[in-house]
């Protein structure tokens, strides 16, 4: 019985202990408008220079500092409206001088309020955003 069960336990453990499917704790729980890519963060919206945009139609979110130095776009499609919804993205960020670019990235939404916010992860590509939908 022990021989089998141990294999058994080991693998619960090895599996237990891969959380890539899963968005990052501190993102999850931040309500911080913010982008992560590949694991790292890559992007906080400052409290007092930043600038929020978003447009229904071209199903976009927008957030910058106000010099535009660092920024993040997302186009989803369709647009995220509840939880565990899948959406298709397309994101444009700055990393310094740098401006990159990601396709077809297949986010999963992890929570929605009803303040606008919108978490939103790609378990694939480790990418994760925290949008907001404002009032047109």
């Amino acid at each position: 019985m022990k021989k089998r069960f141990l294999p058994f336990l080991l693998a619960l453990l090895l599996l237990g202990g891969c959380r890539t499917s899963e968005m990052d704790p501190g993102m999850l729980a931040s309500d911080t408008i913010s982008l992560m890519v590949k694991g790292k963060t890559v992007f906080t919206l400052p409290e007092k220079e930043g600038q929020l945009g978003y447009n229904q139609q071209r199903k976009e979110f927008r957030a910058g500092t106000d010099d535009m130095t660092s920024f993040f776009v997302l186009r989803c499609e369709p647009l995220p409206t509840s939880e565990g919804q899948t959406v298709t993205g397309s994101l444009r960020w700055s990393e310094g001088e740098t401006v990159r670019t990601r396709n077809n990235l297949s986010f999963r939404v992890e929570k929605y309020e009803d303040t606008g916010l919108v978490w939103l992860w790609c378990a694939k590509d480790k990418t994760g955003a925290v949008v907001k939908v404002l009032e047109n």
